[in-house]
């Protein structure tokens, strides 16, 4: 339990970092961001032609190169550019601040002093403006999920996984200057580049790593692609993922180094490479997602669906990855970038649909959350707007100083108090909306009480069945009861999930375990430190996950049946063992009875016997 809060801590601090990522990269892109050749779209206007060398192709009028005398066919030799002017030719420059060019024009040498104007009053920007909202508003929805997989199942590892995976591809990407990061400090964007490079490739390994923890036991050759995928990963990550894919940006960490030092130029040296280009930037993604295809082949059931829809949603988040090939294979760039950003978006909701209704995530949980979170709004609002209003009249005559004062404090004061609004309206939620809910929860923990004052085995595990039927919507419920012997309801006692309940004390998902056990979970069924038996729940009725909450109330049961159970057996063996004594007693008492019998039957001859031999002469 312990270990699943820092696992929440973790997950949710992470989820909150990456949204405050997002939120600078929108304000740094409006108020930081500059342009030369006519915004983002412009692909042709500047070309690599050689290491750390760029040349100006087809110079838009209007835009500053063109105003500056910058003319087709000019050269940039990024040697004689400083470290950070380099970095931020090849990256981002900053509106307003001039840069100085060392132009070679028909084998002459000149310096060239030019100021990018906003990104956003570019010619092209209000067509891609479009693909940068939609890149950040599906991050943000990666986040959301993933804060909500860390905050309703971090004692999961799978779940764990997944969430780690979402936040590190994320926050990785949003890190590098393709996708909108710039700051006012190049050392500080390139550091930062180079730990998004990292992290985007971490985040497309973990996928891999996911795939392990399905379609156990893992065969050698999964295991095999699995590290594999973790050597081009950290490969890729070094010379080439997350490279801008419609500018001659750094490449890679080892690409970002020798732009900055000036000694190696990555983005050109793969150009001339294209076999390569595809390896590492394709590479990672490919062999995550031949991982999860390879998972699912190997799973069965429920299980098989889950990896199936999960994989599924982040195959296509996972497409970013080739985005850096497409001059190889596409013709129109942004057409290219119009699908993957629209595939951005889509993944995180098709990966929150899944987790509905394939059992990471429970409806009620999420529904309960988002009407918390609107009520909490409407409340810390409404109360704001009524205090402002009440206050007007004398605010009105106040001066500025006084209405910035009392606004202060009215938003200190419900900030303090959110806490308590917070926890009165998740109380009002789930007594309005998730009654039946609690109301079954409750039913099964006074179950899980009376259980042990039944006094016969067969209506405890009757009525067991039928409250979890009707209380927890399982489709099926069985009972395997150990034996005595080496047998659980007929399965042997080594079989792996009944080995696992009995080390582990914990419940059990069947689905990725090589078990005989037919069904979803199990749940072991305890007293006195042994395992009597296993509680086994088939999937709910409705196709909804077992919640957290309603499966701890399930373990309750199972365990209040087992303690039972034991009684029971101890009872019964008790009796049966008094009426063993009982018997024993009672045979021998008849043994007696005989003994005395006989004795008094041979008594008058044994008289007889006495007195002729008394009166035998001497």
């Amino acid at each position: 339990m312990q270990e699943a809060k820092v696992w929440r801590r973790w997950l949710l601090a992470l989820c909150a970092a990456g949204l405050l990522q997002l939120a600078l990269i929108p304000w740094g892109t409006y108020n930081l961001d500059g342009d030369l050749v006519g915004g983002f779209g412009a692909f042709d206007a500047i070309v690599t032609t050689g290491s750390l060398t760029d040349r100006f192709g087809n110079v838009r009028p209007g835009t500053p190169a063109e105003r500056a005398g910058i003319r087709a066919g000019d050269s940039v030799d990024l040697r004689a550019l400083s470290a950070a002017d380099r970095y931020r030719w090849r990256s981002n420059l900053l509106q307003g601040r001039p840069i100085s060019l060392p132009i070679r024009r028909n084998d002459v040498a000149t310096s060239i002093a030019l100021t990018p104007t906003p990104q956003t009053e570019s010619a092209t920007w209000p067509t891609v403006a479009w693909l940068f909202w939609a890149f950040l508003i599906g991050s943000a929805c990666s986040l959301i999920v993933a804060a909500l997989l860390a905050w309703r199942r971090p004692d999961s590892p799978e779940v764990r996984t997944l969430s780690l995976a979402l936040i590190l591809v994320v926050i990785g990407n949003d890190l590098l200057p393709s996708n909108g990061w710039i700051s006012p400090w190049p050392v500080l964007d390139a550091a930062l580049n180079v730990i998004g490079q990292f992290l985007s490739s971490a985040g497309v390994a973990l996928l891999a790593t996911y795939a392990l923890l399905f379609g156990r036991p893992v065969p050698t050759a999964r295991r095999v692609i699995t590290f594999l995928t973790y050597g081009v990963a950290a490969l890729s990550a070094l010379i080439w993922t997350g490279a801008p894919q419609l500018t001659s940006g750094p490449a890679g960490a080892a690409g970002i180094l020798g732009l900055w030092f000036g000694t190696f130029d990555g983005y050109f040296w793969f150009l001339a490479r294209p076999a390569a280009l595809c390896a590492v930037s394709a590479g990672p993604s490919l062999l995550a997602l031949l991982c999860a295809v390879l998972a699912i082949r190997d799973s069965r059931g429920a299980e098989r669906q889950r990896i199936a829809w999960a994989t599924g949603s982040l195959a296509v988040l996972y497409l970013f990855g080739v985005a850096s090939v497409h001059k190889f294979v596409i013709s129109d760039p942004l057409l290219y970038y119009d699908i993957l950003n629209v595939g951005w978006f889509v993944a995180p909701l098709g990966l929150l649909y899944s987790l509905l209704s394939r059992r990471l995530l429970d409806v009620g949980f999420v529904l309960n959350r988002a009407a918390v979170f609107t009520a909490v709004s409407l409340v810390v609002v409404g109360l704001f707007t009524l205090a402002e209003w009440a206050l007007g009249g004398w605010l009105h005559s106040a001066n500025r100083i006084t209405n910035v004062a009392v606004s202060a404090a009215l938003a200190l004061s419900l900030g303090l108090s959110l806490h308590q609004i917070h926890s009165r309206v998740d109380r009002v939620v789930d007594n309005v909306f998730f009654r039946k809910r609690h109301e079954d929860q409750r039913a099964l923990m006074q179950f899980a009480r009376e259980a042990t004052f039944i006094t016969d085995a067969e209506t405890v595990l009757e009525r067991a069945s039928k409250m979890i039927e009707e209380h927890a919507d399982a489709s099926r419920v069985n009972f395997a009861l150990y034996d005595g012997v080496d047998r659980y309801g007929g399965i042997a006692e080594n079989d792996p999930a009944l080995v696992t309940l009995r080390a582990s004390h914990e419940v059990v998902d069947l689905n990725t375990v090589d078990t005989a056990v037919n069904g979803e979970f199990a749940y072991p069924m305890l007293a006195r430190g042994r395992l009597v038996g296993a509680l086994v729940l088939g999937p709910k009725r409705n196709g909804e996950s077992y919640a957290p909450d309603e499966s701890s109330a399930i373990a309750q049961v199972a365990h209040g049946v087992g303690v039972a159970l034991d009684l029971l057996g101890a009872r019964d063996a008790k009796s049966n063992g008094v009426l063993q004594s009982v018997l024993d007693t009672n045979q021998g008492i008849v043994a007696s009875n005989h003994a005395i019998i006989e004795a008094l039957k041979a008594l008058p001859e044994t008289i007889a016997e006495k007195l002729r031999e008394d009166r035998a002469p001497l």
